[in-house]
């Protein structure tokens, strides 16, 4: 990844999909520029507090997720406005964007004129909630609980109690029940494996083992 882009870019990959098959959405902190082939057209792709499960077709996709706190100074939009919504990249920049790199070069002209300590507080605060309260949160960045609500929900998207939520769960899927669930839900933060299971399945869909033998919600067609 190019040095200016590292304040500002959590990742940078490539997802491939097959006609017929089940793509599934997780739900996700971040929000997304996304290039996709077969629309040949490049979107924001806000945040979403629950999986969505759709059948979709034969697809190559580019997908750059904006470091958690940095979405709302690189597109300048409220992030809030973008919770679970796919957006038309040229709406929000009021140019197109075709291919790859033709994404670089208008992502790169953004960031070199943003200041990104417009964004540390909320990006600082992302980093804390993935292992600490939200009142604990506020504390070590000297903010008002309130304050940092408003601040992190608006640069975001998600409340930082989702934030964590989401975080949370998307770690659970990651680690695969590798361990134990018990195990798991010490390590992550849940009371216990049942608030875990009870987070999981609320989010995802199904619980966790269902979802991880692939017994995955019927999807939807896109």
């Amino acid at each position: 990844m190019e040095q200016r882009l590292r304040p500002w870019v959590a990742g940078i990959g490539v997802q491939s999909f097959e006609a017929g098959g089940t793509v599934v959405h997780a739900p996700d902190t971040a929000t997304t520029l996304v290039l996709c082939t077969a629309s040949e057209g490049a979107y924001v792709v806000g945040p979403r507090d629950r999986a969505r499960y759709r059948v979709g077709g034969d697809a190559r996709r580019t997908v750059v997720r904006l470091a958690p706190g940095r979405a709302q100074a690189v597109l300048d939009v409220p992030v809030d406005e973008l919770v679970d919504r796919v957006v038309p990249l040229s709406e929000v920049w009021g140019r197109p964007v075709g291919d790859e790199a033709a994404l670089r070069s208008a992502l790169l002209r953004r960031v070199t004129a943003t200041d990104p300590k417009r964004s540390d507080l909320v990006h600082a605060a992302a980093r804390l909630l993935r292992a600490h309260g939200v009142a604990e949160t506020a504390r070590a960045l000297a903010v008002s609980e309130r304050h940092l609500r408003t601040l992190f929900t608006g640069a975001v998207g998600l409340s930082p109690k989702q934030f964590a939520r989401v975080d949370r769960v998307r770690r659970v899927v990651a680690r695969g029940g590798r361990g134990g669930w018990a195990r798991l839900a010490a390590e992550l933060g849940y009371y216990d494996q049942a608030h875990l299971s009870r987070e999981f399945r609320a989010t995802m869909g199904v619980p966790p083992g269902a979802y991880l033998a692939g017994d995955l919600p019927d999807a939807t067609y896109c």
